[in-house]
């Protein structure tokens, strides 16, 4: 159950696991952060004895497929294409409408090829569909979806219209009211499998692609609320959410590749969109998407058949990705500290990274580090002691300080250790 933990945590993190965080699953970012980890720049590293050593010559990592599946009985409801290309950071999401018309399933809809337990075979019909062959796939249920949102202190969206539909046989009953407000997990999984009322007056005049779109747009609100610093502090809690309902073929080999790419996520790096097509019936009566192949080829030649070089590698400072883009063009001038976990209660934790936002400061970067019980609490500077330094140090109430003679791209890093207590 460890090794499971351990894998999901970074797995989410690893491809579209942000994804995963809301619709999907649980972004499961922020596994154990080594310390020695951000002394580095692009001329010099440092290995675990603090010796420097230089950094290995730059080399394209493959691109990572996966096939996220939100299943609603024997049913895939939720169908998404997910790449990602850890050299370039971008996350690339592809929505399958569940009505999509292929060949070889018991309707002709590629929802029904999962029939509950055929993960294989719904990668095979999405490959008929888009030509890309999902490496690993993810398995998830709707209760994924009402646990994270209601972690992470609900989601504010703006409901397109008002959803009312009653279902007793599959226990669902969507009341939604139209306007912009927070929602509990209750309400985005009503706002997720909304499709039209009993009576069909009321729906998407585009069908399922409505839907889609709107599950995509949650997405992105859903993932900006879970990398505010306050919920990245739950990340555990989230993560158990995720290991008791996900089904993947993900290993731990294959996850531990993506940690270090955590802290440089930044949603303005997802593209997301849908297959092209149209809806409408068939000879057998039955309403189907049908999509365009053309089109579809066109737009996942665009999405996923990009050539990367060299010379697109990012090695970026992480930013906060809750912070908009203006107000992160200010921040160059603030002082920029990290905040390290070393064995301190959360609410503590939290309560040190409100504070020292709430003094000016711009706290980039949160996260755990592996310590011993004896930690100390201390404040690391990459530059010289100052005023500054001395400030801070007031500030968290820490009286132990360190020099690291190796450029960061923070200012000082606070480690807080299991005996800490703020004043």
């Amino acid at each position: 159950m460890e090794v499971l933990k351990k894998t999901l945590k970074i797995l989410l993190k690893i491809i579209l696991v942000i994804v995963l965080v809301i619709v999907i699953s649980g972004l499961g970012v922020f596994g154990a952060v080594k310390y020695l980890r951000w002394q580095a720049d692009q001329n010099e590293t440092v290995d675990e004895q603090g010796n420097i050593v230089p950094v290995k010559e730059k080399e394209l990592e493959p691109k990572v497929t996966c096939l996220f599946m939100g299943v609603n009985g024997a049913l895939t409801d939720f169908i998404m294409l997910g790449q990602y290309d850890p050299n370039t950071r971008q996350v690339e999401l592809l929505s399958i409408p569940r009505d999509t018309k292929v060949n070889g399933t018991i309707d002709g809809k590629i929802n029904s090829a999962y029939l509950g337990k055929y993960p294989e075979r719904s990668i095979e019909k999405v490959k008929e569909v888009t030509g890309i062959e999902a490496q690993y796939y993810v398995v998830f249920n709707t209760k994924i979806l009402r646990q994270i949102v209601d972690e992470i202190g609900g989601v504010t969206f703006e409901v397109p219209f008002r959803m009312d539909y009653d279902d007793p046989y599959q226990d669902l009953y969507i009341h939604l009211k139209k306007g912009t407000y927070t929602l509990t997990g209750s309400q985005a999984e009503q706002l997720v499998r909304f499709r039209h009322s009993n009576d069909y007056k009321v729906g998407y005049v585009d069908g399922d692609v409505g839907r889609v779109r709107t599950q995509q747009k949650f997405i992105m609100a859903a993932i900006s609320r879970l990398l505010e610093p306050q919920n990245l502090l739950k990340i555990n809690k989230i993560v158990n959410i995720v290991v008791e309902n996900t089904k993947t073929n993900i290993t731990w080999d294959v996850a531990k590749n993506y940690i270090d790419d955590v802290a440089t996520f930044r949603t303005d790096r997802i593209e997301i969109d849908t297959i092209p097509g149209a809806g409408g019936y068939a000879d057998n009566g039955l309403s189907y998407y049908f999509y365009d192949e053309k089109a579809t080829k066109e737009l996942v030649d665009k999405m996923f058949n990009k050539v990367t070089t060299v010379e697109d590698i990012v090695e970026d400072v992480p930013v906060n990705s809750s912070v908009p883009e203006e107000e992160a063009e200010k921040t160059d001038t603030r002082i920029r500290v990290e905040v390290l976990n070393a064995g301190v209660k959360a609410s503590v934790f939290s309560a040190v990274v409100d504070k020292l936002n709430a003094e000016g400061y711009y706290v980039s970067r949160v996260g755990n580090m592996e310590a011993t019980s004896s930690q100390l609490s201390k404040v690391v500077t990459y530059t010289y002691e100052n005023d500054d330094l001395v400030n801070l140090m007031k500030l968290v109430g820490i009286s132990k300080s360190e020099m690291s003679t190796n450029k960061g791209d923070v200012d000082f890093t606070v480690v807080l250790g299991p005996k800490y207590v703020l004043d």
